[in-house]
């Protein structure tokens, strides 16, 4: 399919030479995935024809992108929604089904095939490799639980998992003896206090007070909440810093909506961290996705979230869901051409967003420049980073 082929051409595409070439294909790349879920997934397809839509003859070109029908997280519910029904590939095709989280009890559910996982990676990798410039690595420490196996692209896995979990477990191509794990299962008095995780501090700042940087860079990646709470609760008590090494990343995503502590900032947060661990800020990044999408919006350098070539971001009124102008606040619908097993071309989030700029960011990558502002009012504000922050004992 056409998104294969501008998956392969990869960097090139953030190059303000190719922008009109780019454009082209990644209207084709749209229009041949809206085609591909209008035809294989019969739910999709009652859809579109309620909304008087048939991508056959109504995607002549880029103005009309913001008509693709939409689905919401809400489609996607285990209970409530039909995640099944979504599916545009037999369900035996399904190496992965991850799971989003939410206080309601009621995660969403995508199940994706070897074909939709194999070009997830690949995106997530151009975000390691070209936005964040992460591209090796001699160790990582993750807030997060540890995991009791190592998955690659190709595992069939049988039982269904959270979807950051999943993604940072199959991104990180250490071997698990170069692992640290910032998390572990709760203690049964823990477990009392209604939490499934608890702080491992011995662990993590035994790891940090141990020189890593003496083993070349690292990643250390997880979601807001547990990292800022862990490290500036130790720092608060003992004064004590850490130094991993100015060729380090801290890469995560998640969390700034619930963080529990005082009003933090992502600039606060950046210079706090930066203090604590030796990182540069320029290497403190934070990276934008959710479960039932393959998008990512990642920070460059410049701590501007880039959409990547081959997606598309439409932002859609509050209240009449209409696209509205650059530089004007909506909800974020996310355009996903590399959807194949789900009917995730386009999914209206419940997050506020606005498009900053085009083409203009001073690292010299093109594309547009997204903001996130925040949740729209009314609704939970639990995403993954959310639920792992909610389920764990960090004091």
């Amino acid at each position: 399919m056409i998104i294969d082929n501008i998956l392969e051409k990869g960097e090139t595409y953030f190059d303000k030479e190719n922008l009109e070439e780019l454009e082209k294909h990644r209207f084709k790349a749209i229009a041949e995935t809206a085609k591909h879920q209008f035809e294989s997934c019969a739910s999709y397809r009652r859809f579109c024809k309620q909304k008087n839509f048939n991508p056959l003859g109504d995607l002549k070109s880029t103005k009309d992108i913001s008509k693709i029908p939409y689905l919401t997280t809400a489609n996607f519910k285990k209970k409530a929604g039909k995640p099944k029904e979504l599916l545009c590939v037999p369900e035996k095709n399904i190496q992965v089904w991850t799971l989003s989280s939410g206080t309601s009890g009621d995660p969403s559910m995508i199940g994706r095939d070897n074909i939709n996982i194999v070009r997830f990676f690949r995106a997530m990798h151009m975000v390691f490799s070209v936005i964040s410039n992460c591209t090796e690595y001699n160790w990582s420490l993750m807030f997060q639980p540890p995991v009791r196996q190592r998955f690659t692209i190709k595992d069939i896995v049988q039982e269904p998992q959270h979807h950051m979990s999943y993604i940072f477990n199959v991104e990180n191509r250490l071997p698990m003896d170069k692992r640290v794990y910032a998390l572990k299962m709760a203690s049964d008095a823990v477990k009392k206090q209604g939490k499934m995780f608890e702080f491992d501090s011995e662990n993590t700042f035994g790891f940090l007070n141990a020189n890593p940087k003496a083993k070349g860079y690292g990643w250390i990646g997880g979601a807001v909440p547990i990292i800022y709470s862990s490290l500036k609760g130790y720092y608060d008590k003992t004064g004590q810093v850490c130094d991993v090494g100015e060729e380090s990343f801290l890469i995560f995503g998640g969390g700034w909506k619930t963080y529990s502590g005082p009003a933090i900032t992502p600039e606060k947060f950046r210079d706090d961290m930066s203090k604590i661990l030796g990182i540069p800020t320029n290497h403190i990044l934070d990276t934008y996705s959710f479960t039932e999408t393959d998008c990512f919006l990642s920070e460059c350098e410049y701590h501007n979230k880039h959409c990547l070539p081959w997606q598309d971001i439409v932002v859609r009124d509050v209240e009449t869901l209409e696209p509205v102008e650059m530089g004007e606040k909506g909800l974020i619908n996310l355009i996903n051409p590399i959807a194949y097993s789900f009917a995730g071309v386009s999914i209206l989030q419940d997050d506020i967003a606005k498009i900053t700029m085009e083409n203009e960011c001073p690292c010299g990558r093109q594309g547009k420049i997204v903001e996130i502002v925040g949740r729209a009012e009314g609704v939970e504000a639990r995403g993954c980073g959310a639920q792992i922050a909610d389920e764990t004992l960090t004091k």
